[in-house]
């Protein structure tokens, strides 16, 4: 039974909902997105990609949703602060458990296969634009415009890419 003062945990659902985007944004700060992909030679071959997202969380009690539209079958590996994390993917959202959380600074390692729906892909080239609400469609991150973030990539291209 849920106390007066207690905070029920945000259903998880598809997309972004208003209840989500605010209580992330009451909980977490200085967000930092280190992000790595390795561009095949094939345009139609898969991507691969890594992103260690670290940030400030002020209370580790419930669950963390970041966002993901993709299939399961495109998360590898999930480490919570060092610690691998059984796969918890529901409804656009790989879910942190409480336990590998903290109250202060976190990092979420996670190993992908990137989505293909905002990646523009040709023979030479590949780019995006990442218009709101798409980038949770190449890659996990919290998708919402007010949680404002740095943001470093590395690129492995394919050998004669400039």
């Amino acid at each position: 039974m849920l106390s007066a003062c207690e905070k029920p945990h945000v259903e998880v659902e598809p997309g972004v909902s208003l209840e989500l985007a605010e209580r992330r944004a009451a909980l977490i700060s200085d967000i930092n997105y280190q992000l790595a992909l390795t561009i095949p030679e094939g345009q139609d071959e898969d991507i691969e990609g890594s992103i260690a997202i670290s940030f400030t969380l002020a209370d580790d009690g419930e669950p963390l949703q970041l966002d993901f539209r993709e299939d399961a079958d495109h998360l590898h590996e999930v480490i919570g602060n060092g610690e691998p994390v059984a796969i918890d993917f529901r409804d656009e959202h790989v879910l942190i458990p409480p336990q590998n959380l903290r109250t202060g600074s976190n990092v979420i390692e996670i190993g992908f296969t990137a989505g293909s729906t905002s990646l523009n892909r040709n023979p030479d080239y590949l780019y995006t634009l990442l218009v709101p609400d798409r980038a949770r469609t190449a890659f996990p991150l919290f998708d919402q415009p007010d949680l404002k973030a740095t943001f470093e990539l590395t690129l492995t291209l394919p050998a004669g890419w400039t």
